[in-house]
Protein backbone atom coordinates (compact mmCIF):
# COMPACT_ATOMS: atom_id res chain seq x y z
CA UNK A 1 0.00 0.00 0.00
CA UNK A 2 1.07 3.59 -0.62
CA UNK A 3 -0.38 6.79 0.87
CA UNK A 4 0.30 10.49 0.42
CA UNK A 5 0.17 12.59 3.60
CA UNK A 6 -1.22 16.12 3.54
CA UNK A 7 0.25 18.88 5.68
CA UNK A 8 -2.26 18.44 8.51
CA UNK A 9 -1.39 14.77 8.91
CA UNK A 10 2.35 15.56 8.85
CA UNK A 11 1.89 18.23 11.53
CA UNK A 12 -0.13 15.80 13.66
CA UNK A 13 2.70 13.24 13.41
CA UNK A 14 5.27 15.90 14.32
CA UNK A 15 3.24 16.99 17.34
CA UNK A 16 2.79 13.42 18.48
CA UNK A 17 -1.00 13.54 18.20
CA UNK A 18 -1.11 11.01 15.35
CA UNK A 19 0.56 7.62 15.41
CA UNK A 20 0.35 6.53 11.79
CA UNK A 21 1.55 3.06 12.74
CA UNK A 22 -2.07 2.45 13.80
CA UNK A 23 -3.19 3.01 10.19
CA UNK A 24 -0.44 1.70 7.96
CA UNK A 25 1.54 -1.49 7.68
CA UNK A 26 5.33 -1.36 8.05
CA UNK A 27 5.59 -2.03 4.31
CA UNK A 28 3.46 1.00 3.42
CA UNK A 29 5.27 3.62 1.37
CA UNK A 30 4.54 7.13 2.59
CA UNK A 31 4.68 10.11 0.26
CA UNK A 32 4.44 13.86 0.73
CA UNK A 33 4.23 16.52 -1.92
CA UNK A 34 6.85 19.20 -2.51
CA UNK A 35 4.08 21.66 -1.65
CA UNK A 36 3.66 20.01 1.76
CA UNK A 37 7.42 20.25 2.35
CA UNK A 38 7.22 24.00 1.68
CA UNK A 39 4.34 24.39 4.13
CA UNK A 40 6.14 22.37 6.83
CA UNK A 41 9.40 24.32 6.48
CA UNK A 42 7.55 27.64 6.56
CA UNK A 43 5.66 26.57 9.68
CA UNK A 44 8.89 25.48 11.36
CA UNK A 45 10.66 28.74 10.54
CA UNK A 46 7.90 30.92 11.95
CA UNK A 47 7.69 28.88 15.17
CA UNK A 48 9.23 29.80 18.52
CA UNK A 49 11.93 27.10 18.05
CA UNK A 50 12.74 27.01 14.33
CA UNK A 51 15.89 24.85 14.52
CA UNK A 52 14.14 22.21 16.63
CA UNK A 53 11.12 22.12 14.35
CA UNK A 54 13.23 22.03 11.18
CA UNK A 55 15.00 19.00 12.66
CA UNK A 56 11.63 17.34 13.24
CA UNK A 57 10.60 18.06 9.65
CA UNK A 58 13.86 16.59 8.36
CA UNK A 59 13.33 13.48 10.46
CA UNK A 60 9.80 13.05 9.11
CA UNK A 61 11.01 13.51 5.54
CA UNK A 62 13.63 10.77 5.99
CA UNK A 63 10.75 8.28 6.20
CA UNK A 64 8.87 9.57 3.17
CA UNK A 65 9.31 10.07 -0.54
CA UNK A 66 8.78 13.61 -1.79
CA UNK A 67 6.75 13.93 -4.99
CA UNK A 68 7.33 16.89 -7.31
CA UNK A 69 4.84 19.23 -8.89
CA UNK A 70 5.91 18.77 -12.50
CA UNK A 71 4.34 19.28 -15.93
CA UNK A 72 1.83 16.42 -15.64
CA UNK A 73 0.69 17.50 -12.19
CA UNK A 74 0.59 21.13 -13.33
CA UNK A 75 -1.57 20.22 -16.32
CA UNK A 76 -3.92 18.21 -14.10
CA UNK A 77 -4.06 21.14 -11.67
CA UNK A 78 -5.08 23.56 -14.43
CA UNK A 79 -7.84 21.21 -15.59
CA UNK A 80 -9.12 20.73 -12.03
CA UNK A 81 -9.03 24.46 -11.35
CA UNK A 82 -11.14 25.14 -14.42
CA UNK A 83 -13.63 22.35 -13.58
CA UNK A 84 -14.05 23.66 -10.03
CA UNK A 85 -14.32 27.28 -11.25
CA UNK A 86 -17.14 26.31 -13.59
CA UNK A 87 -18.96 24.71 -10.65
CA UNK A 88 -18.28 27.65 -8.33
CA UNK A 89 -16.27 25.39 -6.02
CA UNK A 90 -12.77 26.88 -6.08
CA UNK A 91 -10.27 25.80 -3.44
CA UNK A 92 -6.83 27.12 -2.51
CA UNK A 93 -4.09 26.70 -5.10
CA UNK A 94 -1.79 24.65 -2.81
CA UNK A 95 -4.64 22.20 -2.16
CA UNK A 96 -5.22 21.87 -5.91
CA UNK A 97 -1.52 21.20 -6.41
CA UNK A 98 -1.43 18.57 -3.67
CA UNK A 99 -4.54 16.88 -5.08
CA UNK A 100 -3.05 16.89 -8.57
CA UNK A 101 0.09 15.19 -7.32
CA UNK A 102 -1.97 12.52 -5.55
CA UNK A 103 -4.13 11.94 -8.63
CA UNK A 104 -1.20 11.77 -11.05
CA UNK A 105 0.49 9.21 -8.81
CA UNK A 106 -2.73 7.25 -8.13
CA UNK A 107 -2.35 7.70 -4.38
CA UNK A 108 -4.99 8.13 -1.69
CA UNK A 109 -4.55 11.37 0.22
CA UNK A 110 -4.54 11.32 4.01
CA UNK A 111 -6.02 14.69 4.97
CA UNK A 112 -8.23 16.15 7.65
CA UNK A 113 -9.38 18.82 5.19
CA UNK A 114 -12.19 16.69 3.80
CA UNK A 115 -14.35 19.73 3.01
CA UNK A 116 -11.98 21.05 0.34
CA UNK A 117 -10.54 17.85 -1.04
CA UNK A 118 -13.91 16.09 -1.37
CA UNK A 119 -14.71 18.52 -4.21
CA UNK A 120 -12.06 16.93 -6.40
CA UNK A 121 -13.41 14.14 -8.59
CA UNK A 122 -11.58 10.84 -8.44
CA UNK A 123 -9.47 11.72 -5.40
CA UNK A 124 -9.42 8.97 -2.77
CA UNK A 125 -9.37 10.41 0.77
CA UNK A 126 -8.36 9.03 4.15
CA UNK A 127 -8.66 10.81 7.49
CA UNK A 128 -6.73 9.48 10.47
CA UNK A 129 -7.32 12.56 12.62
CA UNK A 130 -10.66 11.96 14.25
Amino acid sequence: MSVMLDTDHCVAVLRGSLNIDKYVEPTTTLFVSAITVCELVYGALKSDRPEHHLGQVDLLLEGTTVLAFDKFEARRCGILKDELRRQGLLIAEPDLQIASIALENALPLATHNQRHFARIPGLSLLDWIL
